[in-house]
């Protein structure tokens, strides 16, 4: 019986070894045809507008890139910002387009890196709004108190940091904690996260909230698309001129993929694409991201 058992460990033991050989094998032919060590490159996508022509251009994009790169690549959107760092930080996505405020966290929390951002006409940036309903009371940041309001997402730089960060601002007597901003009562009667861009303006838009944050292009797109009448709202406070939200990369892949990616999304040309004749990505500074950092370590934002 000793025997027996023997004999099916030593078995096992070879079929094991034969099957840990066979993917070894299989592992450095397919690294052989394939350098970076990666099977597919995965770019993820902050959430926000999304339509069939955007979903179709985003994937037309893809397509070319991998014709660039020589490895298959996929696009996915992110349930909300901190999924998408965490997405990186995790090695599930290997390239971001993220908000300027995410991606301080994922360069701090996910080896990022920043590439490129979006430009029109070589200048690239975007606002941050507040609007609230036309037939509203609400003229300026100071009717704001008591009132019901739709912030975007945590992580959201044009939708949350900034105008918390203008709301404490103007009102230094009542030493406002960022906390106390969505705190119900400590400031508003009530705030809320209402998830997207989309989201928040249409709150405001249905009543369901007195004023409520929202970037700029937003505002326009969804005017422009005809979600929203523009003599139904009113913009009460805009930011100045925020950083891009750039494409980030994981730092740590090959410099030699990194440069290719680089290189295609510098020269990538579609008008379709980025909504604008003249708009085409150029290169990011990472240092232009460097004051939202400075907001996070002086409100201790934390994911």
């Amino acid at each position: 019986m000793k025997c027996r058992r023997l004999a099916a460990i030593l078995m096992a033991a070879a079929m094991t070894v034969g099957t840990l050989a066979g993917c070894s094998q299989g592992q450095a032919a397919g690294q052989e045809d394939n350098p970076y060590g990666i099977d597919e490159f995965v770019m993820v996508l902050i959430p926000g507008e999304e339509t069939e022509k955007s979903v179709q251009l985003r994937d037309n994009m893809a397509e070319e890139m991998s014709e660039a790169i020589g490895i298959p690549v996929t696009t996915y959107r992110a349930t909300d910002y901190s999924a998408a760092v965490e997405a990186m930080r995790t090695g599930q996505a290997h390239l971001a387009l993220l908000g300027p405020f995410s991606y301080v966290t994922a360069r701090e929390r996910a080896g990022a890196e920043c590439l490129v951002v979006q430009a029109t006409s070589g200048e690239s940036g975007y606002q941050s709004y507040i609007v609230a309903r036309s037939d509203s009371d609400i003229e300026s940041l100071a009717d704001l108190e008591g009132k019901t309001f739709a912030f975007v997402d945590p992580e959201s730089t044009s939708g949350n940091v900034i105008p918390t960060d203008e709301i404490i601002n103007e009102f230094p007597e009542k030493e406002l904690t960022f906390d106390d901003v969505h705190a119900e009562g400590k400031f508003f009667a009530s705030a809320m996260y209402a998830g997207s861009h989309p989201a928040s303006i249409q709150a405001v838009v249905q009543g369901n909230v007195d004023a409520g944050a929202v970037t700029n292009t937003t505002y326009e797109n969804q005017i422009e698309a005809g979600n929203v009448n523009e003599e139904d709202l009113k913009v009460i406070w805009e930011s100045p001129v925020i950083p891009g939200s750039p494409l980030a990369i994981q730092k740590d892949l090959p410099q030699e993929l990194k440069d290719k990616v680089k290189e295609f999304l510098l020269a990538y040309d579609d008008a379709e694409y980025f909504g604008d004749p003249n708009s085409r990505y150029i290169e990011a500074n990472d240092e232009d991201y460097d004051y939202l950092e400075e907001l996070k370590d002086k409100y201790g934002l934390t994911d």
